[in-house]
């Protein structure tokens, strides 16, 4: 399991909708327990149970069967103040000395799965858990308060502590950084890549100054110089690994020049460093940098320049008491969100509002948000309902709500913030702003060049009958099945179907799409008079287009149980490839279906989806079944 991640903010979050806790200044460890084996595992996936025995033999003292606990692990300096530095020198030296692991999440525990039960709730069981244990002096609790979000970071700042951390007191665990948790700072303070260094000056040895930058789509962006912070230990061990990782040219896109490039050795951006800074220069430079720290824990293509979201001064409506509707909601209100004009038509056909297709995706939400959290989102927005004109979005605006973050995307030569949605609050301020459709990207926010999931998106001519379309998904299914790989159908909502292949996140975006462009032209060359691989619609009459081309960097397709922009309020259905002989068309499933398909407490179609781990086939395209 992915650690959930906080966001910077700009301000402590208001209300009683927020709890907050101290920033501790360690190492994440996710602790794993199986039948009272226990590993702890780094933000990386690095195992770390043989360097804190100690630590792992107080978990494993824990009463429980089978868990996952989250915390912070933390050092104690000779004042007993956690500092990053006597973390670095207990790290150093390999002991446990003076450690404490403060635990603050439990998202599993004994076979129950507690991703979705609120915050609040999450940490009274783990309190009680810690509770009925013997006393340690290394596992702690991590307590917190519940609103005075303001008074405890000013007293964290006071006492010289790195800040705190706020997070919703209802959120569900959530494997990516949301807007959930948010985390302010006493000072600026981030990691950064190591991508050079200078020449001693002086008496100093080793070296002068750390070249330091941050990625930014992909490109190495240099920051400046970090000349302070170093203790002579540190000067010389840092040294030896910068030695072994030189290189003969620099790894920076755009690499500092004249006085700020004399007498600098490039390396590899392989190591991270941990620095505290005053401020940020108009040219992107750090204003007095110091060195606090390698980050054994974090790696190096993860390093961005981190940007405060804004967070309103307001506090968010507070949650309301049910209503006589099935719905968790009140009246105007879908998820602590307030819904504007919820008697809105948004469905004339369908009778359905704004108020029912908020509510929709709030039912939903376990469902569709697997899919589309943590990915570059597509929007369709329709601000007043069909059959009023809508539009295609992919930009995070200032319009759009504070409950979205942005992820930077290269796009024609400019530099653009794509909307991501992390949460259900998202999700439902999204529906809020006349939202009725959701396209993601194949790959994720954090690792935008590497896709985990291939979609083919068959598209039948207007002549072409839907039995015809079943074959063709099925035969799709098949020559996948050939080249090992698993795959899941959906209803489009539209014309079509859609086959959906999860791959590990390896192969980059012209890898993927070569493979798929080699199965469409691998069925269409087997079956012309049925299939092609061109997209000119001249093409398509009498045929099934198999369209590869939602594998490209930046194409997207339509969300799994994501609505429709359509008369009828249709929706994009997962189906199980058993049901597929009995479906009657691509658009047979709309609103009132499939909430009545997942309220019964029917089975997930697509329950395996998220357990399967295969590759890309290295072949130019796959076997004939």
């Amino acid at each position: 399991m992915r650690p959930q991640l906080a966001t910077l903010a700009d301000r402590v979050p208001a209300g009683d909708q927020w709890l907050h806790e101290i920033k501790f200044d360690g190492y994440r460890l996710m602790c794993y327990v199986m039948q009272g084996r226990v590993r702890l595992m780094t933000r990386r996936g690095l195992d770390w149970t043989s360097k804190f025995r100690e630590v792992a033999d107080a978990i494993a003292a824990l009463p429980v069967e089978d868990a996952i606990l989250d915390g912070e692990l933390i050092a104690l300096d000779s004042t007993g103040r956690s500092t990053f530095n006597a973390m670095q020198n207990a790290l150093r030296v390999g002991t446990s000395r003076r450690l404490q692991l403060h635990l603050f999440d439990l998202p599993y525990i004994n076979g129950f799965d507690l991703r979705r039960t609120p915050l609040v709730e999450r940490k009274a069981l783990l309190e009680q858990v810690l509770a009925s244990a013997r006393r340690s002096a290394v596992l702690h609790f991590s307590d917190h308060v519940v609103g005075h979000g303001d008074r405890m970071f000013q007293q964290a700042c006071e006492q010289g502590l790195e800040g705190t951390i706020s997070k919703r007191v209802e959120s569900p665990y959530v494997s990516s950084r949301t807007s959930s948790w948010l985390k302010n700072k006493c000072k600026h303070r981030q990691e950064f890549i190591i991508g050079g260094y200078s020449e001693p000056e002086g008496s100093r040895t080793g070296f002068g100054a750390l070249v330091v930058g941050y990625y930014d789509n992909k490109r190495l962006i240099y920051a400046g110089r970090v000349g302070t912070g170093f203790s002579s230990a540190t000067l010389k061990s840092l040294y030896a690994r910068l030695r072994a990782n030189e290189l003969a040219r620099t790894s920076f896109d755009v690499p500092p020049t004249g006085a700020e490039a004399k007498g600098v050795h490039w390396v590899k951006p392989v190591l991270v460093a941990e620095v505290e800074f005053s401020n940020w220069t108009d040219d992107g430079r750090l204003r007095h940098p110091a060195f606090l720290g390698l980050r054994e824990d974090k790696a190096a293509d993860k390093v961005v320049r981190e940007t405060p979201v804004h967070v309103a001064s307001a506090s968010a409506p507070k949650p309301q008491p049910p209503s006589r509707n099935r719905s968790t909601s009140d009246a105007g209100s879908v998820a602590g969100v307030a819904i504007s004009n919820p008697q809105r038509v948004m469905y004339p056909d369908a009778k359905l509002t704004k108020l029912d297709v908020a509510r929709y995706y709030e039912a939903i939400a376990p469902r569709i948000l697997p899919h589309i959290v943590n990915r570059p989102l597509t929007i369709v927005r329709c601000p007043k309902g069909l059959p009023s004109k809508c539009f295609y979005q992919r930009h995070l605006t200032e319009t759009l709500p504070a409950a979205l973050r942005g992820v930077n995307v290269l796009e024609k030569g400019q530099v653009y913030q794509y909307i991501v949605v992390d949460d259900l609050e998202g999700l439902i301020s999204l529906v809020q702003h006349s939202t009725l459709e959701f396209h993601p990207w194949g790959s994720r926010a954090d690792d935008l060049d590497r896709p985990d999931r291939l979609v083919f998106d068959l598209d039948p001519g207007p002549d072409v009958s839907w039995q015809r379309v079943r074959e063709a998904a099925l035969r799709t299914r098949d020559v996948l099945a050939a080249a090992k790989l698993k795959s899941f159908v959906q209803t489009s909502g539209g014309k079509g179907l859609h086959v959906v292949v999860p791959i590990v996140p390896r192969a980059n975006w012209e890898e993927a799409r070569s493979f798929c462009q080699a199965v469409a032209q691998f069925m269409a060359a087997q079956e012309p008079s049925r299939y092609t691989a061109i997209l000119s619609k001249s093409k398509r009459t009498g045929k099934i287009f198999i369209d590869y081309l939602r594998n490209s960097r930046g194409a997207t397709s339509v969300a799994p149980y994501s609505t429709r922009a359509r008369p009828g309020a249709k929706v994009a259905t997962p189906i199980r490839w058993d049901e597929l002989p009995k479906i009657r068309g691509a658009d047979v499933f709309d609103v009132r279906d499939v909430s009545h398909r997942v309220g019964r407490g029917s089975r997930d179609p697509w329950e395996d989806y998220f357990n399967v781990r295969q590759g890309l086939p290295k072949v130019a395209k796959p076997a004939r079944p």
